[in-house]
């Protein structure tokens, strides 16, 4: 069965039981605020490492407005076990959401399941996206019987929670994802980063790895999925510009899920590219030992960034206002439009990222 066919039976049996679960389910009784914060449980089930990453706003947010409360979180188990490496006091309990090995044993499923439910949380935020609904987030925080549960405001939604909350795609997407914190804390304000690497760390794995360390480099990624991909005919103009503007060498890189993209590459480039194939915890490590990030819209730009590094992010198709970065100073975001002006927008930024790069270091 194609992916595309198994993709839209996927999608109509949600739909069906979606439709079912809106005669069957009793919609939640209105429920006040929680006097206090006890314990708290983001729960974010997508599968996807940026989207994953995001979420550090809103649990900074919340840790900073309730420092007293537990703090619970799940979800997908690389990235949790990325914040709960390079984070501190940010979480308090961990639930790694693997979902192959999870759904592989139903019983296993149950179990973690019930263990979550035991914990009777006060509040449950169900994080997906504010222009889409997840029914499988709705119905576990429903199973888990919090006082509170808040998700976004989006068609049938307010059906599952006590509180659906009103949200944009117009909007950066962490931006979004506080709003559902917003409702307790009206002036929450968004904070990029959060994410530390200690520099011994650092030192140490490449050692490991038996890798030089890169004391005065930037990272060019090349890996992107489908017509998110820098265009090729940039490529070169772009490594040699991060050179002459910066005056940092450029390391191109890219993961085993976009090796074909090394055919496209001119020779010399390939040459010089790294296939990175390692976890994600080590990925930060690797991103954190360079000066600088450059690349296309794609999930490491959003670990670039929770760990701090100066980056220039170039949109082909998708939304920038949504997943970019830009503040005019750390961060720059710029979309192509496939004329000459690229090209002048790319040496104008990266000579304002260049006083940035140096002055940190």
């Amino acid at each position: 069965m194609s992916g595309k066919l198994s993709k839209r039976l996927e999608n109509r049996g949600k739909r069906l039981l979606n439709a079912l679960l809106l005669k069957l389910l009793p919609r939640p009784e209105g429920s006040q605020l929680p006097e206090n914060f006890g314990k708290i449980l983001v729960l974010r089930l997508d599968q996807r490492i940026g989207n994953g990453i995001l979420l550090l706003p809103l649990l900074r947010a919340i840790r900073e407005s309730r420092p007293e409360a537990q703090i619970h979180l799940v979800l997908h188990a690389p990235v949790s076990r990325l914040i709960e490496n390079y984070t501190r006091g940010l979480v308090d309990v961990f639930w790694r959401y693997d979902q192959a090995r999870l759904l592989a044993n139903p019983f296993r499923f149950v179990q973690w399941a019930w263990r979550l439910r035991r914990e009777r949380f006060d509040l449950i935020l169900s994080s997906h996206n504010p222009d889409n609904f997840s029914l499988s987030q709705a119905l576990l925080g429903r199973w888990c019987r919090p006082k509170l549960l808040v998700g976004f405001r989006w068609k049938e939604s307010p059906q599952y929670y006590h509180l659906a909350v009103p949200s944009s795609a117009e909007k950066h997407y962490s931006d979004a994802q506080l709003d559902l914190w917003r409702q307790f804390d009206p002036h929450v304000k968004l904070q990029w980063g959060g994410l530390e690497v200690a520099e011994p760390l650092v030192k140490e794995k490449f050692a490991e790895w038996n890798l030089s360390f890169p004391e005065n480099r930037a990272l060019l990624w090349l890996g992107a999925t489908g017509d998110k991909v820098i265009p090729p005919h940039l490529l070169a103009f772009l490594y040699e510009q991060i050179r002459k503007q910066t005056g940092l060498e450029v390391q191109p890189a890219l993961g085993p899920a976009d090796r074909a993209l090394l055919e496209r590459l001119p020779g010399w480039m390939r040459e010089k590219t790294v296939l990175w194939n390692r976890d994600l915890e080590d990925t930060a490590v690797f991103f954190r030992a360079h000066r600088l990030f450059v690349s296309g819209d794609t999930g490491p730009m959003h670990l670039a960034v929770a760990l701090g590094l100066p980056t220039l992010t170039l949109f082909v198709s998708s939304k920038m206002e949504q997943y970019g970065y830009h503040d005019g100073e750390h961060h720059f975001a710029l979309r192509l439009s496939g004329t000459e002006a690229d090209r002048e927008q790319i040496q104008k930024t990266l000579r304002r990222l260049a006083g940035r790069v140096h002055h940190e270091h």
